[in-house]
């Protein structure tokens, strides 16, 4: 089982897991956009039963050209992802972090940047003990930490431990994860926000 698992966003990645190996990649930009084109190359040789974006929001420092600019790269991700592959989950990153035993908790007035430099390193450390050949090939040319690549290359192999435990054939030969482990409502949310998924009616 093939999964594809998506950091978004222009320092975002994309990694490949089926289970045995990983193969990754920087998320292909062109004049500031992501590229479809670079993106039907890289994936066109792999056996996807399944792509997993993470789901992303906006901050207030994100200005509203930024915020306007990840909207459509969000969207244009997407689309392409529906297109591509029959399974589409979107995942909160509180979920794949949890699953993985990232889920931190902070004192009361921690800055944000020390938070995400606490989760980042998390994940980093998570990468290591599960796989610490592969998390070696994540750090950058001067030592960084390439969040990034290193948060794709975890939610594929959450996407593949949910595909493992919860897909099964429907009738058209196709396939659905359950939704319990895909259902991602946002807190004060109405309404249960099911996966996008494909393989037939329940």
């Amino acid at each position: 089982m093939g999964v594809l698992g998506i950091d978004c966003g222009k320092s975002g990645a994309l990694a490949f897991y089926d289970g045995h190996h990983v193969r990754f990649w920087q998320m292909p930009l062109k004049d500031g956009e992501i590229d479809i084109l670079e993106l039907n190359k890289i994936t066109f040789m792999l056996p996807l039963d399944c792509i997993i974006v993470e789901e992303q929001t906006s901050f207030a420092s994100d200005g509203r050209f930024g915020a306007f600019t990840m909207g459509i790269n969000y969207g244009r991700l997407l689309a392409w992802a529906e297109h591509r592959c029959s399974q589409l989950c979107r995942v909160r990153p509180q979920v794949w972090q949890k699953a993985h035993g990232i889920a931190l908790k902070h004192d009361k007035g921690t800055p944000h940047a020390q938070r995400k430099a606490a989760t980042k390193q998390a994940a980093l450390d998570t990468l290591k003990r599960l796989n610490p050949t592969v998390a070696e090939q994540t750090t950058g040319p001067r030592g960084g930490n390439r969040d990034g690549i290193v948060d794709a290359i975890l939610i594929a192999m959450w996407g593949h431990n949910e595909l493992r435990r919860s897909y099964w054939p429907s009738r058209n030969g196709l396939g659905c994860f359950a939704d319990a482990g895909l259902s991602s409502t946002p807190k004060g949310a109405k309404g249960g926000q099911r996966s996008k998924r494909s393989g037939g009616k329940r």
